[in-house]
């Protein structure tokens, strides 16, 4: 079975590379996509079509599935971790929204016990990279409760100078936690409250200068589709900025961190919050997730440019920036 995709693309007079960094995907998934390795995706083919300008119809042909057997129908391919575990994608997200449901009111409490009380810095660090600007339109993902969001209007001169942020997450108990949390600050204006998934944001292309993610990307079940989505939606020059648990980096304190995380954290979170398996899902996603090297490659292959990251606390976090060039 063969499509157009490379008929097309080369009558438009592009390279893999340049088609890639227009539909958010890797020089190496454009040339699988032309030769018929991967199985398209509805969202793939509607920026196939932008990007080329072309109906479905020519570009598709009389494309089903490559002659390899495809991406989506290989063994696994429908599972994801939830922690240790594989389940099917649709049961994470499930599974996800199930946890953050339960411990919206005791957020910060969960984010006090996750990193010893110091996220208020490590998002401090966050922001501060950003150094966001007047008139700033901002989309923070996965941020409900708004501690992203309100350190960021506070730094840019608030609603008065221009600043949006939009809060998107995919839990209405997180956003309800937020929303009367920007009310107890008399923050109303400057602020738009948005029930969404990071896999397919309901935004448009190119609408914002900065895409931010603080301790959220690593419950998304297909991290990869997260980061074609941040690059679509950021306008041409526009940051990335993902703050997220990662890997120690300094010898000793990985075995301290292992010690705290796997045998205090849980029974922490039994005794103070009620939930122990909340918080042992919390720590064996952040053993899951990829170190700073991996993640800051898989952003580089979503097309985004001048990948960098900085190790806070001796890598128990880490801050990874980009840049959609």
């Amino acid at each position: 079975m063969q499509n157009n995709i490379r008929r097309w693309r080369l009558a438009r007079g592009l390279s893999q590379e340049e088609l890639g960094r227009r539909v958010g995907l890797s020089k190496a998934s454009i040339s699988k996509l032309e030769r018929g390795g991967v199985r398209l995706r509805d969202v793939t083919i509607s920026r196939l079509v932008e990007a080329l300008d072309v109906p479905a119809e020519a570009l598709l042909g009389d494309y089903a599935a490559g002659p390899e057997q495809a991406a989506d129908e290989a063994p696994g391919a429908h599972e994801t971790d939830f922690g240790f575990r594989k389940v099917p994608i649709d049961e994470k997200r499930r599974l996800v929204r199930g946890v953050f449901s339960r411990v919206a009111s005791d957020y910060d409490l969960m984010n006090d016990l996750m990193s010893a009380g110091i996220h208020r810095l490590w998002k401090n660090e966050m922001v501060a990279w950003l150094r966001p600007r007047p008139g700033i339109e901002v989309v923070d993902v996965a941020g409900g409760t708004g501690d992203i969001a309100f350190r960021i209007l506070e730094r840019a001169g608030g609603a008065a100078a221009g600043v949006r942020v939009t809060v998107l997450d995919a839990n209405p108990d997180m956003l309800a936690v937020g929303r009367e949390r920007a009310f107890d600050r008399g923050l109303c204006d400057g602020l738009d409250w948005l029930c969404g998934d990071a896999e397919a944001l309901p935004l448009a292309d190119r609408g914002v200068d900065a895409y931010t993610i603080a301790f959220g990307i690593r419950n998304v079940p297909r991290i990869e589709a997260a980061l074609a989505e941040a690059r679509r939606v950021l306008r041409p020059g526009g940051r990335f900025l993902c703050l997220e648990f990662s890997h120690v980096v300094v010898p000793g304190l990985d075995a301290l961190y292992d010690a705290y995380s796997f045998n205090l954290l849980p029974t922490l979170g039994a005794v103070v919050a009620g939930d122990r398996d909340a918080y042992q899902y919390l720590v064996e996603s952040i053993r899951r997730f990829p170190d700073q090297e991996t993640f800051a490659e898989m952003i580089r292959a979503a097309g985004l440019g001048q990948v960098r990251y900085r190790n806070l606390s001796g890598g128990i976090a880490a801050i990874h920036s980009a840049w959609r060039i």
